[in-house]
C-alpha cells in the first residue's frame, strides 16, 4: 500500500472513530435545559437558555437562523449562541418582540384560541447546512379561565334595596379597532329583590400596577326581574399600546402585578329621583405568574 493509501485509511479509521463517539454521545445523552429571563423593556424580552450535554459533541456546529413564529406572526429570534466541540455546555439567548407577539395573541383570540407555535431553524454541520420546521399546535383556553363573581349588599343600607349579584363573567374576543383590542364581556347578574331592577348602564376598569390597561360600559338599559338572571353585554376595550410596559414592569418584578378591577352599575331606584351608580365590587389582587419556572420544569421531565 502506498503513503496515499495509508493516509487515506488513516483519515477513513479517524472519520469511523469520530462518527462513532458522536452516535455514542448523542444517543446516550441525557441533556439538561434550563432558561432564564434576560433583560426586558417595553420593546423586547430576552429569554437565557443554558443547556449541559454532559459530553462533548466534537461537532462543529453553528446555527445560520431561528426563528420563532405564532400564528404566522415572527414573534422571536436567536440573537445569540455559546457553542464550542470541545464544551459540554451550550449557551443561547432568545429576543421575542413584544408588539409582535401581542398581535400574535389578538390573532389566536380570532381563530377560537387554537393557533399553531412554529421554530424555524437552519442548522450547519461542518460544511453542511438544512431547513426544518417543528410546528406544535396550541389551544389553551385563556379566555375561558376570566371569571369574576360579587355578592348582592345592601344599597344605602337599605335591607328592602340591594345590589344585583355578580354571578359569573363570559369574555369573548370581538377584534381590533385601532390601538385597542375590543372584546365583548357578558356579566351574570341575579336580582335578590322582589322587584325588577332597571339598570341603565353597567361598567368595569382595570389597572395593572396602576397603569390603565382597559374599560368597558353597556350600551343600553336593561331590566332585571324580580329573583331573575340576565347576560349584560359589555364592550370592553383594551389598550394595546400599555401593554408591553405592563409585561415589562411584571417581569421586572419577579413575575407579580397588583390588578385592580371596578365593576359598577347605574340603576334607577325605586322611591328615589334620579339615578345612583353604585360599585358592585372592587377587586385588588396580587396576581403572580411562574411563567420560567414552568417552562423549566416541563423541561426537566421531556
Amino acid at each position: 500500500m502506498g503513503t496515499i493509501g495509508k493516509i487515506v485509511g488513516v483519515i477513513f479509521i479517524v472519520l469511523v472513530l469520530w462518527g462513532g463517539y458522536v452516535a455514542y454521545a448523542l444517543n446516550n445523552a441525557s441533556p439538561r435545559v434550563s432558561i432564564a429571563w434576560g433583560s426586558v423593556s417595553e420593546n423586547t424580552t430576552e429569554i437565557k437558555v443554558n443547556v449541559d450535554i454532559q459530553r462533548p459533541l466534537l461537532v462543529p456546529l453553528s446555527v445560520e437562523d431561528l426563528r420563532f413564529l405564532f400564528m404566522d406572526e415572527p414573534i422571536g429570534r436567536l440573537t445569540e449562541l455559546d457553542y464550542s466541540p470541545f464544551g459540554t455546555e451550550i449557551k443561547a439567548s432568545l429576543e421575542l418582540d413584544n408588539e409582535k407577539t401581542v398581535d400574535a395573541l389578538l390573532k389566536y383570540f380570532e381563530n377560537g384560541e387554537i393557533g399553531n407555535l412554529t421554530v424555524v431553524a437552519k442548522p450547519k454541520v461542518l460544511f453542511l447546512s438544512g431547513k426544518f420546521n417543528v410546528s406544535r399546535e396550541i389551544d389553551e383556553k385563556v379566555l375561558e379561565k376570566i371569571h369574576l363573581t360579587a355578592q348582592s349588599r345592601e344599597i344605602a343600607g337599605l335591607s328592602l334595596l340591594k345590589t344585583p349579584e355578580l354571578k359569573d363573567t363570559i369574555v369573548k374576543y370581538e377584534g381590533r379597532e385601532g390601538d385597542k383590542a375590543v372584546f365583548i364581556t357578558e356579566l351574570v347578574l341575579y336580582n335578590p329583590n322582589p322587584y325588577p331592577i332597571p339598570v341603565v348602564k353597567t361598567g368595569y376598569r382595570v389597572w395593572v400596577n396602576e397603569l390603565k390597561l382597559g374599560d368597558g360600559e353597556s350600551l343600553k338599559t336593561t331590566v332585571i326581574p324580580a329573583k331573575g338572571t340576565v347576560k349584560i353585554p359589555i364592550k370592553t376595550y383594551v389598550l394595546l399600546s400599555n401593554i408591553p410596559e405592563v409585561w415589562e414592569m411584571h417581569v421586572k418584578n419577579n413575575e407579580t402585578s397588583i390588578v385592580r378591577a371596578e365593576v359598577f352599575i347605574r340603576l334607577h331606584t325605586l322611591g328615589f329621583s334620579g339615578t345612583k351608580d353604585v360599585t358592585l365590587t372592587t377587586i385588588t389582587q396580587t396576581v403572580k405568574t411562574d411563567i420560567i419556572g414552568e417552562i423549566n420544569r416541563a423541561l426537566s421531565k421531556a
